[in-house]
C-alpha cells in the first residue's frame, strides 16, 4: 500500500485563495467562458462528491483538521483549488498560440503558493490530508486506458491523442511538483511520476469529447483564437 499525503499549515489556504480569484479573474477578462464553467464545475461537482461524498466515507480519503474547520468547509476548498486543472485542460482545448504562457501562469502560481505558505506564517495551524491508493491501482490504469482506447475508436488522430495524454499528465505533474519540492508532499518521485500520469488523464479523453462533440459547436469557438 502507498499513501498519498499532504502536510501543510492553513495559511496555504489563503494564499491558494488568492491564486485561485486571480486565476478566474483572468478567465473573465480574457472571456475563456467553457474554462470558468470549468472551473467553477469541475472540482465543486466531482472532486467535491468523489473526496468528500465517496473517499472521506469509506476510508480511503483521512484528513486531520484543526477546530477552526469542518470537513464540509475544508472540502470546499479542497475542492475549489482542484478547478484550475479542470479549467486548463479545456483551455489547452481552445487556445493555440497562448498555451505556453498559460502554463506558465498556473505553474508559477502553484509554486508561489506553496513556497509562500512556507515563508509566511499567517497562520501554524496544521492540516493532514491522507489517501490510500493502491487498492485502486488497478481501477485507476483501467480508466485511463479505456478513455484514450476510446478516441483511437473514434478514429482521432494519433497525434492529438498524445497530446491530450500530455496535458493531463502536465498539469497534474505541475501541481504535483509544486507540493513536492516545497515539503508539502512527502513522498518520492517515483510515486508523483505515476499519479501524474494517471490521475487527470482518467478524465481528459471524456471531457475532449464532451467539448468536441457538444460544447465547441454550441459556443461556435474558434480554436485559433488567442
Amino acid at each position: 500500500m502507498y499513501d498519498v499525503i499532504r502536510n501543510f499549515g492553513v495559511d496555504y489556504i489563503y494564499f491558494d485563495l488568492i491564486f485561485l480569484a486571480v486565476f478566474s479573474g483572468a478567465l473573465i477578462i480574457y472571456k475563456k467562458k467553457i474554462p470558468l464553467a470549468a472551473f467553477f464545475i469541475g472540482g465543486l461537482g466531482i472532486n467535491f462528491l468523489i473526496d468528500w461524498g465517496i473517499w472521506l466515507h469509506t476510508g480511503i480519503r483521512e484528513v486531520s483538521l484543526p477546530g477552526s474547520f469542518g470537513p464540509v468547509l475544508f472540502f470546499l476548498w479542497f475542492s475549489l483549488s482542484y478547478d484550475v486543472e479542470y479549467a486548463y485542460v479545456f483551455l489547452m482545448f481552445e487556445e493555440r498560440s497562448s498555451k505556453l504562457k498559460w502554463t506558465l501562469f498556473v505553474f508559477a502560481g502553484w509554486l508561489l503558493v506553496a513556497f509562500l505558505s512556507q515563508w509566511i506564517s499567517l497562520n501554524n495551524d496544521s492540516i493532514t490530508t491522507i489517501r490510500h491508493m493502491s487498492d485502486l491501482r488497478f481501477l485507476r490504469v483501467g480508466i485511463v486506458l479505456a478513455g484514450y482506447a476510446l478516441l483511437f475508436l473514434l478514429k482521432y488522430d494519433w497525434k492529438k491523442i498524445l497530446f491530450l495524454f500530455f496535458i493531463g499528465f502536465l498539469i497534474h505533474f505541475m501541481m504535483e511538483f509544486s507540493l513536492l519540492v516545497s515539503g508539502i508532499r512527502p513522498g518520492s518521485f517515483l510515486i508523483l511520476l505515476e499519479n501524474a500520469l494517471i490521475e487527470f488523464n482518467m478524465g481528459v479523453p471524456f471531457f475532449y469529447l464532451f467539448w468536441d462533440k457538444f460544447l465547441k459547436k454550441g459556443f461556435a469557438i474558434n480554436p485559433y483564437k488567442t
